[in-house]
């Protein structure tokens, strides 16, 4: 978890400073929340988020790749 800066942007927020924006990562995903929403979470709702947000990224990442049938068949 890292806490950032709004101005300038994405910068680590000084140390004992609440930041703008909270970074969670798991090491392949990456959420950003509002201090808030992540004061609000607990440790579990992260982890199912971060694992939520690697399905969903595999899964458009699959279907990108993937031409309709309409478009195959021509």
């Amino acid at each position: 978890m890292t806490r950032l800066l709004q101005n300038p942007l994405g910068h680590p927020a000084p140390e004992g400073e609440r930041g703008d924006i909270v970074r969670v990562s798991d090491g392949m995903r990456t959420l950003y929340l509002t201090p808030q929403e992540f004061d609000e979470a607990s440790e579990q709702q992260l982890r199912y988020r971060l694992a939520a947000e690697g399905r969903t990224r595999t899964t458009a990442q699959g279907n990108s790749s993937q031409l309709p049938p309409s478009w195959a068949e021509s």
